[in-house]
């Protein structure tokens, strides 16, 4: 070998060195390059997106809370109506017709609630409400103070408002519920809960026994 032929013989194997690393660039690209695409699709989808997203390409919506119960368009003036009635219905200048006007149903029980109040122990009944949340848009749970004569009656008095008529009234369990401290007030028809008639095809229905 002459010195003459080292300059070409060198030139050959630098040339073939530059395609052998070319080629195992190439190879280690391929080779990871699925992983590495992937991860990085990963992240920026990570980074990107708002949240998961259906078959058509669009985030999915996250489920609606469970609705919650309503108040009144305007809680503070039902309120006034509420305290107003109770009032009404526990004030001794209070005529007939005006409590019957503040209880649900007053005219058709009109008789029970003279009867309360003209009561000996039922006229000195006093009732001062205490607090009043809504359970919905037409009805309320009302916590109040009863007392006879400055005494305060254990139990106290728990009772409802209802939306009737385009106002909020004495709830008519809750007058039934003050017959229990009169004397001799009696609870009007309408104040007994029918029994819940039982399914068809019950037990305890004839469907059911087979006859």
């Amino acid at each position: 070998m002459t010195c003459a032929n080292l300059p070409a013989r060198h030139g050959t194997w630098a040339v073939a060195l530059a395609v052998t690393a070319l080629v195992l660039t190439g190879a280690c690209d391929n080779d990871g390059g699925g992983d590495g695409g992937a991860a990085r699709t990963a992240r920026s989808s990570a980074a990107g997106s708002p949240g998961a997203t259906t078959a058509g390409g669009f985030p999915s919506l996250s489920a609606s809370p469970a609705p919650t119960a309503t108040a009144p368009s305007d809680p503070r003036q039902a309120e006034q109506e509420i305290r107003e009635a109770w009032t009404v219905l526990f004030d001794p200048k209070s005529s007939l017709d005006q409590r019957s006007d503040v209880v649900e149903d007053g005219d058709e029980n009109s008789l029970m609630i003279d009867n309360l109040f003209r009561d000996p122990s039922g006229s000195k009944l006093h009732a001062e409400v205490t607090s009043v949340s809504y359970t919905s848009d037409v009805r309320a749970d009302v916590a109040y103070d009863l007392t006879r004569e400055g005494r305060r009656l254990d139990p106290g008095g728990s009772g409802a408002a209802v939306l009737q008529d385009g106002g909020w009234k004495v709830a008519l369990r809750t007058v039934c519920a003050l017959t229990r401290h009169a004397e001799d007030a009696p609870e009007a028809p309408s104040c007994v809960v029918p029994p819940s008639s039982p399914a068809p095809g019950s037990a305890s229905s004839p469907a059911g026994t087979g006859r």
